[in-house]
């Protein structure tokens, strides 16, 4: 039984490996799947987004939303990310949108905002 239990842990060992070792490479390349998975174009309205914008890289808008659970009681706040999409196909209400803003986006379930405002 010897020899099968070393041919075995040879088999295992080098896939647990490979195993982790792309688990832990594809937690940081999950924000650029992220962005490359939104949608580019207008589309039907999925979700409204309220927050304020924190960071905008070139066309991706990072919204920080906040809720505090049910009508408001509570005194923890859920705080979360959103990347959008916003292109000149993008209705913008009042004008162009910077850092610190809040905003209130229509978007498609890809991430597109129809608008913006």
């Amino acid at each position: 039984m010897k020899p099968f239990k070393s041919i075995m842990s040879m088999t295992l060992l080098p896939a647990a490996v490979m195993y982790l070792g792309v688990g832990c490479a594809s937690m940081g390349s999950q924000e650029a799947m992220q962005t490359a998975q939104l949608d580019t174009g207008p589309g039907p309205a999925y979700t409204t987004v309220d927050g304020k914008v924190t960071k905008i890289e070139g066309s991706v808008y990072t919204i920080q939303t906040e809720s505090t659970g049910y009508q408001n009681y509570g005194t923890t706040k859920n705080v979360s990310e959103t990347k959008i999409y916003v292109s000149q196909q993008t209705k913008k209400l009042h004008g162009d949108k910077k850092v610190g803003d809040k905003v209130r986006a229509e978007i498609t379930r890809g991430g597109f905002a129809n608008s913006i405002q």
